[in-house]
């Protein structure tokens, strides 16, 4: 006999409007809307901030290609090259996304671009409420409106031309994608081709976005790939492959122009970015050997390598990259595991500490702090440190019951733990929490139902015709301690990386 799950229903009659669950994501709106104009008053007429110019430069360039198109008139490549490639270090999402606003306003000033990036994220998060309540319920879509939605310097970054903040909107639509295609998977069924495409435009949007985050997407497909090949006998398994290359081919084909054109402008082979050689020297090497030496004053410890790392190449004809590479070997050669564990560490804290500090720089500084600035940080501080420890609960977590949970719960694990590794590869800062932060709002919606279950209503919507169920068949119980042993499996990989890297660290 098969056992049937039950499913909390959410039940609305017609004279008696919204059901409740709903009125509740409505007011949860409103509130979000509010802290957004909040925000945006505080904010408006703000300095642009470090990596904001490239993309916005990066925007301009791409208005102006568009422009020539329309009229007709040999495009200026130079300036193409110059503030879209530049030095290879940004992925071009952020300056795709500005492009549409300077072609309609070409001398748009600041209160003009945060107020349309206001918009354009408040319509991708919307929809991404949207998406997460239709297919995983009323309580996933509460918590992401809660966690980042109420944050207010979530909402300040939403109003910055970062790439961040977007691409982990753009994961959580990957994740509903990826949830949705595990529940044909336990009905036997493969993804069909357009899945397959869907899937791979919307990882390739999450890398043009944020480079960083190629390992999230690769992660998550290939152990899609695996769950496919496991699952699926016969043509459904062919056609699960089928999707799949779909996926990676829609993926290459949308890369590869960024690729081509970097490589070309920079003289080397260019995938995503050219910016490792040089994070790794500043994050883990001896920064007073970057250039060979002390690099010259006057300018960044990014900035100043990335100038001599192109006059050399210019005098010796190799590629600067071959150049930036060579520099931070010898930046890094006195790395040993202890002091590589602790700046890890460091890392770690950056990334944790402070999550409201890029506040203080976007926004219009006054002569002295006001109250309301007060409140804005404290709030961010303490809603984000929450989601910091829904995150290590998440990571601890082994979810048993139901099998929609487990996936959920194995996807958000490799989501969280891909981002964190980070601190391993790169300086941290309280700018990138941004990415996590919706992840870490579905994470808490998937907690709070696992320790509360009676209490949560709506937490996944109803079942539609032919959806499968929890059962006691084989299949089911044997599909059940697959998804706990990878669960477990998960965790146990988490915990032993941190006591590593605390114990070498510690000895060093």
């Amino acid at each position: 006999m098969t056992a049937t799950a039950v499913r909390p229903v959410e039940v609305s009659s017609r004279g008696r409007g919204l059901p409740r669950a709903d009125r509740i994501l409505l007011l949860l709106v409103a509130a979000h809307l509010v802290v957004k104009v909040v925000v945006f008053l505080q904010i408006a007429h703000g300095p642009l901030v470090g990596d904001e110019t490239a993309y916005v430069n990066g925007g301009k360039a791409l208005s102006n290609l568009l422009r020539d198109w329309g009229s007709l008139s040999a495009p200026d490549w130079a300036e193409v090259e110059r503030n879209v490639v530049g030095s290879g270090w940004f992925m071009p999402g952020m300056s795709l996304l500005l492009a549409p606003l300077y072609l309609v306003a070409p001398h748009a000033d600041g209160a003009l671009l945060r107020g349309y990036l206001g918009v354009v994220t408040s319509l991708v998060f919307l929809a991404t409420v949207l998406r997460v309540r239709r297919s995983l319920g009323a309580s996933y879509a509460g918590a992401l409106l809660v966690m980042p939605g109420l944050v207010p310097v979530w909402a300040a970054f939403s109003l910055a031309a970062w790439g961040d903040l977007v691409a982990g909107l753009l994961v959580v639509l990957l994740l509903v994608e990826l949830v949705e295609l595990n529940r044909g998977l336990r009905r036997g069924r493969a993804p069909s081709l357009g899945v397959g495409v869907r899937l791979g435009l919307l990882a390739i949007a999450v890398v043009y976005f944020r480079s960083s985050a190629s390992l999230l997407v690769a992660g998550l497909g290939l152990v899609n790939v695996v769950a496919a090949l496991a699952l699926l006998r016969g043509a459904e398994r062919r056609r699960a492959v089928l999707s799949a290359a779909a996926a990676a081919l829609a993926f290459s084909a949308v890369l590869l122009p960024w690729s081509v054109a970097a490589s070309t402008t920079l003289h080397g082979r260019v995938v995503t970015t050219t910016s490792v050689p040089t994070v790794l020297a500043n994050t883990f090497g001896d920064r007073d050997l970057v250039c060979f030496g002390p690099c010259d004053p006057g300018s960044t410890v990014w900035f100043s390598p990335l100038r001599y790392s192109r006059e050399t190449a210019r005098v010796t004809g190799r590629s600067e990259m071959d150049v930036a590479q060579q520099m931070s070997a010898y930046a890094r050669q006195g790395v040993t595991p202890g002091s590589y564990t602790s700046d890890v560490l460091v890392n770690l804290r950056s990334y944790v500490r402070d999550p409201e500090r890029f506040y203080g720089y976007l926004r219009a500084a006054p002569d002295h702090e006001r109250s309301q600035d007060v409140v804005i940080e404290r709030t961010t501080r303490g809603l984000v440190w929450a989601a910091f420890a829904v995150g290590v609960g998440l990571l601890l977590c082994v979810v048993r019951r139901p099998r929609e949970d487990q996936v959920m719960s194995i996807l958000l694990k490799l989501s969280v733990g891909a981002l964190l590794t980070q601190p391993f590869v790169h300086i941290a800062g309280p700018r990138y929490w941004t990415t996590a932060a919706p992840l870490l709002g579905l994470a808490a919606a998937l907690l709070i139902g696992q320790l509360l279950p009676h209490v949560v209503p709506g937490r996944l919507r109803p079942l539609a015709a032919g959806e499968p169920t929890d059962g006691d068949t084989h299949a089911d119980l044997t599909l059940g301690r697959w998804l706990t042993a990878f669960q477990v499996l998960l965790s146990a990989t988490a915990i032993l990386v941190t006591t590593v890297v605390v114990v070498v660290a510690s000895t060093s």
